[in-house]
């Protein structure tokens, strides 16, 4: 079962998410931009053979 804490009915957390926000999905969202732009950045099989990306000595 994939169920979230915003899923969840809990005065508790739903008292915290009103005070402070959804943390929990703003974390989530980061982490998966982060994981997309992490990707795009490493992803070698776009970039030209004759480049390396270092500076060469």
């Amino acid at each position: 079962m994939n169920s979230t804490l915003a899923d969840v009915e809990s005065p508790i957390y739903q008292q915290l998410v009103h005070e402070h926000g959804d943390v929990v999905a703003a974390a989530r969202a980061t982490a998966d931009e982060t994981q997309r732009t992490a990707g795009e950045l490493l992803d070698w099989s776009r970039r030209d053979s004759g480049q390396s990306g270092r500076p060469r000595a």
